[in-house]
């Protein structure tokens, strides 16, 4: 009898330790979730070519940009320096737009006004608009309320009699940004519709 009592106690004191060592197990996992892997990375949404709207050009992510050819590297910062040149010279003002927004201020609706000028005057002038967000939210997110931005430049031009056949829109979201200090006058900066003349 001594011998049974002895080997149910036995049987009791591993039963309690596998149960706790089981509940333990339980609560590190709950507690931190973790399991030794990093967490799945944001991915940005993929927009199908067809879904774009017409007159939006696609931007290649940042990273595919190192698999260009060297020549075309080259002719493409040839092209941007003539436009840089031309847009320059133009005096061409970019339009500004709070958070998370794109309606056009009072005053880009005046900077927009004096550009149409130039444009009217220039009538064999090609523009591209493009749309710019800060660093703050979601790469797919900022694609899209740059791409308004840039639209609601474009529309705004084509109300002051621009015809639409001289105005393209490209969307840069959070890709391309003119300030990369983290403050709210940098991120300002970077939340424009930056007119560019195409040669």
């Amino acid at each position: 009898m001594n011998s049974h009592v002895r080997m149910v106690g036995i049987l009791a004191i591993g039963a309690v330790v596998l149960w706790g060592a089981a509940g333990c197990a339980n609560k590190a996992v709950k507690s931190g979730g973790e399991t030794g892997t990093s967490a799945p990375r944001e991915q940005a949404p993929y927009i199908a070519e067809s879904d774009l709207p017409p007159g939006t050009e696609r931007v290649a992510p940042v990273i595919a940009a190192a698999k260009v050819d060297p020549a075309e590297r080259m002719r493409q910062q040839e092209e941007a320096k003539v436009e840089q040149t031309a847009t320059a010279a133009a005096g061409l003002r970019d339009v500004f737009f709070g958070y998370d927004s794109w309606t056009i201020s009072e005053e880009g609706r005046q900077a927009l006004a004096r550009d149409a000028e130039w444009l009217r005057a220039h009538r064999q002038a090609q523009l591209k608009v493009e749309g710019h967000c800060d660093e703050r939210g979601s790469s797919g997110y900022n694609f899209i309320l740059a791409e308004k931005r840039a639209k609601a430049v474009r529309n705004y031009l084509l109300e002051l009699g621009i015809t639409k056949d001289r105005v393209t829109v490209v969307s840069y979201g959070k890709e391309r940004p003119f300030c990369r200090e983290r403050s709210e006058s940098c991120y300002q900066q970077n939340r424009r519709g930056h007119l560019v003349v195409r040669p």
